[in-house]
């Protein structure tokens, strides 16, 4: 009975601790301290996926305007993805993309130290002076034994990224980076700035441009690089509409961006 006792003990505090979704998790941005974000509401459950490609889920998601605020990446026993969307509640993520994957077995053992008690029972007869008395008794001694509990646990490397999604209208809706070393070797070029990403629903998705374009002037301004065309483009806060010259597949194409 003790050692089941024992046993359950473990248990409850095990069960107890935090989940590894909570101990592990790397913080990127404070969503409670965003504004232009969809919250959850009170009573609103976020939203979870499963991923086998989490590069390509999470390019889907950024082009849905989501913005990843976090991840949590660990490997143990397996953890129900009820406490995913616990950490996601806490720190107001609305998506998780989450992932699973078995390791390997580890077998360990537990040392239980039971305690216990024994009592010895005596009794006895003194004789002196032609008398005779009786006496009895009883004597308690406490020891301890120990006993091994064989556990076979199952672990998994487990991962989620959470996201919010932005109410911020986006006055272009691309993301674009330096031409990389093989870039410039295989454009024959050093100069530029290569589109990564068009968000859904902008300027720049409705003109029809696609990951992977160059983008080589803005108006009539040759691009250098990404930090030149953020400047370029920073420019154009008060005007209605922009053309962009392109790079796509060889051909150069001039393309008109509604700013409106």
């Amino acid at each position: 009975m003790k050692k089941y006792y024992i046993i359950v003990v473990i248990i409850f505090l095990i069960s107890c601790s935090p989940s590894g979704y909570e101990k592990f998790y790397y913080p990127y941005l404070d969503v409670h301290s965003l504004t232009d974000v969809e919250k959850l509401s009170e009573n609103e459950e976020p939203k979870l996926y499963g991923t086998d490609n989490f590069e390509r889920d999470i390019y889907i998601l950024r082009s849905k305007n989501y913005y990843v605020v976090g991840y949590s990446s660990f490997n143990g026993a397996y953890e129900d993805l009820s406490k995913a969307k616990e950490q996601a509640k806490r720190i107001g993520a609305a998506v998780i993309l989450t992932s699973s994957e078995y390791t390997n077995t580890l077998t360990s053992q537990i040392p239980l130290f039971i305690p216990q008690k024994s009592t010895t029972t005596y009794k006895g007869s003194v004789t002196s002076n032609n008398n005779t008395g009786f006496f009895s008794g009883k004597s308690t001694t406490t020891s301890t034994s120990t006993s091994q509990i064989t556990t076979h646990q199952m672990r998994y490397d487990q991962s989620a990224v959470y996201f919010i999604k932005s109410t911020k209208k986006l006055r272009f809706g691309i993301f674009i980076e330096n031409l990389k070393p093989e870039d410039r070797i295989s454009l024959q070029r050093n100069t530029g700035a290569k589109i990564t990403l068009v968000v859904e629903d902008t300027p720049c998705f409705y003109a029809n441009l696609l990951p992977g374009d160059i983008l080589l002037k803005i108006g009539d301004s040759e691009i250098k690089n990404y930090e030149h065309a953020l400047n370029i483009m920073d420019s154009y806060k008060a005007k209605n509409s922009c053309k962009f010259t392109i790079l796509r597949e060889g051909e150069e194409s001039e393309v008109t961006i509604d700013l409106e």
